[in-house]
């Protein structure tokens, strides 16, 4: 079995995950933050552990580190928090639907103003003065990017982009890169950041993160029960508190935390050093294979480690399914939820197959991708 699907999701985990979190389940399964029994104080090391953990990898403020149920609740929370009628939003053609979907739903439902950059034909990606030139400070509230594109891998200037149009705000949806690539939020310079924790980090699903910059807030999208504050009707003040209604996911914070943990030691620059040898090797092996076109391609640009490709006169799912019951290769075809860059890319509707290459791949499993879709090319496929 070779996996090749890390953008969507990171399999294997990062070792002692699955141990962290039954460890958790198993002797420190109380409720974070509710009452003072030695259950409780357990559970609220392990979840202010794990906040530590990821605020220290990522370059954000402990408490404004914040857990919530994935990316997507979290880029759903800050429109809600900070969109109404009449605001423009200045967003790119390379996002996922976690921004797009609830963008359009805005622009329909709240009148906001929504621009959309197309970036260059050749990979979609804007360049700093196109974004600028789009961003009005008087009119515009937000500024939505994602800091890589999970079709392609590229890489969005996203700090150049935060710098330029201050003090308009910009959310950075990091879900693509944290893990991946070297982050720190506070040199960034963005107001808000989401991640995913199941992906670049190697944790669990159903955690995600936001990071807040000292000068930007948000209304809870979520009010309820926090464990602090207990005598007040309304949502405590003081952070994280303010944004974290119910009880926490502490079984995915111990797996974050422990994920968090393994990628510190072995150090993020050395991991993206690792898939970029790796995805460089499949592109210049795929360039050997006739009907083979790489989309988005461009090796001198900078990117996390996916690849997109199609191969000409072969449907991209039943390519993708014949990888997988003839050589045991997972790979994602289709559109990647992100139908916009598809249509930016000229890859629209049929999409394409895309590779997510993660740091437990090798050499030999790269070489026997590339052999598989010559192998698709030559007998063709049943």
């Amino acid at each position: 079995m070779i996996y090749f699907d890390h953008a969507a999701t990171a399999f294997p985990k990062a070792p002692d995950v699955a141990e962290a979190v039954a460890l958790f389940l198993n002797q420190a399964a109380g409720n974070p933050g509710r009452g003072g029994h030695r259950l409780t104080v357990a559970a609220s090391r392990v979840v202010e552990g794990a906040r530590e953990d990821v605020a220290s990898l990522l370059g954000g403020d402990p408490e404004r580190t914040v857990f919530g149920p994935g990316a997507t609740y979290w880029i759903n929370s800050v429109l809600a928090s900070r969109l109404k009628a009449g605001d423009r939003v200045v967003t790119t053609s390379l996002e996922h639907n976690a921004v797009m979907r609830p963008l359009h739903w805005f622009e329909k439902k709240r009148r906001i103003k929504l621009v959309t950059i197309k970036g260059r034909s050749s990979d979609a990606v804007p360049s700093v003065d196109e974004i600028v030139a789009s961003v009005t400070r008087a009119t515009t509230s937000l500024v939505v990017m994602t800091h890589a594109s999970n079709v392609t891998g590229c890489v969005l200037p996203v700090a150049e982009v935060a710098h330029a149009v201050s003090p308009v705000p910009v959310l950075v949806d990091a879900a693509q890169t944290v893990g991946s690539l070297p982050i720190n939020f506070a040199k960034i310079g963005a107001a808000a950041l989401v991640a995913s924790g199941h992906k670049g980090l190697l944790g669990p699903p159903g955690i995600g993160i936001l990071l807040l910059a000292p000068w930007f807030d948000i209304e809870p999208l979520v009010r309820g029960g926090t464990g602090s504050r207990s005598e007040s009707h309304e949502m405590p003040e003081h952070m994280p508190d303010r944004l974290e209604a119910g009880t926490a996911n502490s079984a995915g914070a111990a797996g974050l935390g422990a994920s968090c943990e393994w990628i510190r030691e072995q150090g993020v620059e050395a991991l993206y050093k690792h898939g970029r040898k790796l995805l460089l090797r499949l592109a210049d092996g795929f360039r050997g294979v006739p009907g083979v076109s790489l989309h988005g391609w461009n090796a001198d640009t900078s990117r996390v480690n996916i690849l997109s490709f199609t191969m000409r006169n072969k449907d991209n799912g039943e390519l993708a399914a014949w990888l997988d019951r003839e050589h045991g290769i997972m790979v994602r075809a289709g559109l990647h939820c992100a139908p916009s860059a598809h249509q930016r890319l000229g890859t629209f509707p049929d999409g394409t197959i895309r590779v997510g290459i993660g740091p437990f791949n090798t050499e030999a499993d790269i070489d026997t991708m590339i052999d598989a879709v010559a192998d698709a090319y030559e007998n063709g496929i049943a």
